[in-house]
């Protein structure tokens, strides 16, 4: 995993900008991580990527301690972060998920205000361990928002059923599933909102489910979405007012997933 996403750090950021579902997912987990967390919180940040989810909240007055398992990821993160002059604001490490604990000793800021991962958590094997561990990091009542691929997701049906593709729909049942990044075979796990709410109860209360999207198509359809014209402002109209709302919150895409710390 960490020798595939060495090969793509340097185009990493341009995923954004070439594809508008995964830019509309980033301003989805940007917008209720800002509004998530209290002003001036110090923030836990797993699978940190680039940096760019941590620059963003660092203009906004936070602080935060990021990791990433690719080290080129790492190195072109801290490279933003030099340019932006948030060296002050932004500490970002070598690191992943199921050592949390060791490398969030690292951090210069104590005690986190709360934590978030955008979509690193589908590599780990073990959600509970990485909960329990997680808990001892945060202070009690302060939230974690997490986002993972859902296994049933309401686009994939609407547009592969009615084509008798069945095989599409339900692959995401698979465990693990298996993805190609850069020529590397990469294994990932989907849940289901229910399986994710168990992992976690132990230590964290389920506050929150966001469906990212659940009605513009996956981001592997990006092309045919962009030859839809005015029918994006439709998806993203029918997004911004139903993804919230049950039962479509369960049927996105990903899930985003608010917790607070018990």
């Amino acid at each position: 995993m960490k020798r595939a996403f060495n090969r793509v750090a340097d185009f990493f950021d341009t995923v954004l900008v070439r594809n508008p579902i995964n830019s509309w997912m980033h301003e989805v987990n940007l917008g209720v991580l800002a509004s998530t967390f209290p002003a001036g919180s110090c923030l836990l940040e797993i699978g940190c990527g680039t940096g760019t989810a941590a620059i963003d909240l660092a203009h906004r007055g936070f602080r935060v301690f990021g990791f990433d398992v690719s080290s080129s990821m790492v190195t072109k993160a801290l490279q933003k972060v030099a340019a932006e002059g948030m060296q002050g604001r932004i500490r970002i490490v070598e690191g992943r998920g199921r050592d949390v604990l060791r490398v969030a000793s690292q951090s210069p800021w104590g005690t986190f205000d709360g934590a978030y991962s955008n979509f690193a958590l589908t590599y780990e094997e073990d959600l509970r361990g990485f909960g329990h561990a997680l808990s001892k990091l945060i202070r009690p009542g302060a939230f974690f928002v997490c986002t993972l691929p859902n296994r049933v997701v309401l686009s994939e049906a609407a547009i592969y059923c009615p084509q008798g593709r069945f095989e599409r729909v339900l692959r995401r049942l698979e465990t693990p599933l298996k993805i190609e990044v850069e020529g590397s075979l990469l294994e990932i796990r989907a849940y289901s909102p229910w399986q994710v709410r168990e992992l976690f109860r132990d230590s964290f209360d389920l506050t929150a489910v966001v469906g990212v999207p659940t009605f513009l198509p996956p981001v592997y359809l990006h092309a045919q979405y962009a030859k839809l014209g005015g029918g994006q402002r439709l998806l993203k109209g029918l997004d911004s007012r139903f993804a919230m709302r049950y039962p479509w919150n369960r049927f996105g895409e990903h899930t985003l997933f608010k917790f607070r710390r018990k």
